[in-house]
């Protein structure tokens, strides 16, 4: 269909101009797909025919390597569709923990009994075979692991592998032919924007699949704690959405207008107003390998705490330009501190590869451990460079 001539014996409906913020705010509760995307109604039922001509662009940024919206021929054209369409994939965790009861639960070495059963929420992927992807915390400790299907189908599952440190598990389960959904492309966090729709599935009981929807309302890519050892990484390593994350839909999945995944949602708590946090995509990809074949996700640290560097600052450190991870913290005994990095160096550059305080912390923690790295860093206004070597992160 050419663009600008309406179909015969259809309305053409034009998307509101910005400046209409009432009227768009009204299309747009009952059009997910934002109006902005170029969308125009189909008649009925808040569904909506994606101009050819939009997409066509949409798909040419992407190509040009903006990743634009995540439409695709066959995407969803509202959250009706796109709820359909992900429900089969969206299973319910069933975990069996061991725990103590009877009255000799209170004297020390009492012997456990498997008798309460964790509730959370999953979703298949195919990754080489069929996986489910879900919350650490929901599998964490359990004498077995079974996944139910919204047709009534329950399977066991295997777990391959953990990490607590995202939150997140990979099961595998024997079902080659079971649906399932597909992780968002996009190099890094820079794919997700502010703004876009989210809608977060759940199914924790393993019957119905229950949604919300919302927008991100922050991408969490200022993440510099992961260059430090702790028990989580934290939240500000999430994608934060506006959508209701309720506890029941932990492990659940974080899709965009287009049914693809762009995080696996964490549940905070289940009172009004709780922000909602998402592992973004990006994350899930970089550790499904290491899951797979280790179990685990070996990490690597260089003991530093970044930020960034403004306009101002870069000034009066005398860079040329705004650029670059400053140190604001070195911790004692840590590879960094062993090389001599100190509070006000900047990190400039990575093995060659230009980094800030958001893209430095993954680096680091991605590096194979023992294996040295040459850093460019910003001194007393002038570059020097140096070979550090990362080692595996303290537990």
């Amino acid at each position: 269909m050419a663009r600008g001539r309406p179909q015969p014996g259809r309305r053409r409906h034009r998307a509101p101009r910005s400046g209409r913020l009432g009227a768009a705010l009204a299309l747009a509760l009952a059009l997910p797909l934002a109006a902005s995307a170029g969308c125009r109604p189909r008649g009925s039922g808040g569904a909506t025919e994606l101009d050819a001509g939009v997409l066509a662009s949409v798909q040419g940024d992407a190509a040009s390597g903006r990743r634009g919206r995540l439409l695709y021929p066959g995407a969803p054209t509202s959250f009706v569709e796109l709820v359909r369409d992900a429900a089969p994939a969206v299973v319910a965790i069933r975990a069996t923990i061991p725990v103590r009861s009877g009255p000799a639960a209170m004297f020390p070495g009492a012997p456990p009994t498997a008798s309460d059963t964790a509730l959370g929420t999953g979703f298949v992927i195919e990754s080489g075979g069929r996986y489910v992807l879900t919350n650490d915390h929901v599998i964490a400790d359990v004498a077995e692991v079974r996944v139910g299907f919204t047709d009534g189908t329950e399977l066991p599952a295997r777990i391959v592998g953990r990490d607590p440190r995202l939150d997140l598990a990979l099961l595998a389960i024997d079902a080659p032919r079971a649906p399932a959904l597909r992780l968002a492309d996009g190099a890094g966090d820079d794919g997700v924007m502010v703004g876009e729709w989210a809608v977060v599935l759940g199914n924790p009981f393993g019957d119905e699949v229950t949604a919300t929807a919302g927008i991100v309302s922050a991408t969490g890519r200022g993440a510099a704690g992961s260059l430090v050892p702790g028990p989580a990484i934290g939240f500000r390593t999430f994608l934060q959405v506006d959508a209701r994350v309720h506890r029941g839909n932990s492990g659940g999945p974080v899709l965009s207008t287009a049914g693809e995944v762009i995080g696996v949602a964490v549940a905070t708590g289940d009172r009004p107003g709780e922000l909602g946090f998402a592992v973004p995509a990006a994350r899930v990809r970089e550790i499904l390998e290491p899951l797979k074949r280790d179990g685990v996700v070996k990490r690597a640290w260089i003991g530093v705490l970044a930020r960034s560097v403004t306009r101002p600052l870069a000034e009066q450190l005398g860079l040329p330009a705004a650029g670059g991870a400053l140190i604001t913290e070195v911790k004692p005994t840590s590879p960094a501190a062993k090389l001599g990095l100190r509070p006000g160096d900047v990190i400039l550059r990575w093995n060659g590869r230009a980094v800030d305080d958001r893209t430095l912390p993954w680096l680091a923690a991605a590096a194979p451990s023992g294996q040295a790295v040459e850093l460019t860093v910003w001194r007393d206004r002038a570059t020097v460079t140096a070979s550090l070597v990362p080692e595996p992160m303290p537990e």
